[in-house]
């Protein structure tokens, strides 16, 4: 059962507002223990099933530090450009009027929409492994001023493969950072 209710966290009135938008009143179990920790800046390890609400847990912090301190930025790392979209929505809906701006950066989508993306520094980067290391490669994208990272369905992305190309973003972030590890299983 869960201890809290939306209203209790303390975040920025506009993410308060647009959580009352959203009709959100009684967190998930992974929301109810996340999001209090993550507001206090606590790493998270996260595991819960598929539809239990990760994104919020995770989101409502990230993006409360984003728009309480304009000099942070997060990065969000998805298995599947379909993730990357749906996170990208759900951020969108938490984070609207807040000024925040982001970037996707997924595969099978062109360069130039997200290099024209990345040219005005966004908040949240928010994409999958591959492409987020190829914009590395290419000089489009730096990651040491990132100082949240999120790592959604890490058990996915590491059967899939991408341990190494994790490995490589992990070590380009700044060294004191607050991280989200999510999953459905360990």
């Amino acid at each position: 059962m869960p201890t809290h209710a939306f209203a209790d966290f303390a975040v920025t009135p506009l993410l308060h507002e647009n959580i009352v938008k959203k009709g959100f009143t009684t967190p998930s179990p992974i929301q109810d223990q996340s999001i209090p920790e993550g507001l206090k800046g606590h790493d998270i390890i996260g595991i819960a099933n598929t539809g239990t609400g990760k994104t919020v847990a995770f989101a409502v912090p990230v993006l409360d530090k984003l728009i309480a301190n304009p000099a942070s930025s997060a990065l969000i790392m998805a298995p599947t450009r379909e993730l990357a979209l749906q996170i990208q929505e759900e951020c969108k809906m938490l984070a609207r009027g807040s000024g925040l701006y982001g970037a996707v950066l997924i595969g099978g989508a062109p360069m130039g929409p997200q290099l024209k993306d990345l040219s005005v520094k966004p908040s949240i980067v928010i994409g999958t492994p591959g492409r987020i290391k190829d914009h590395m490669e290419r000089g489009s994208l730096k990651l040491d001023k990132f100082d949240i990272v999120v790592l959604d369905e890490v058990d996915r992305m590491l059967d899939m493969g991408f341990v190494n190309d994790m490995r490589t973003i992990l070590a380009e972030l700044a060294p004191v950072r607050q991280s989200f590890f999510f999953s459905a299983t360990m």
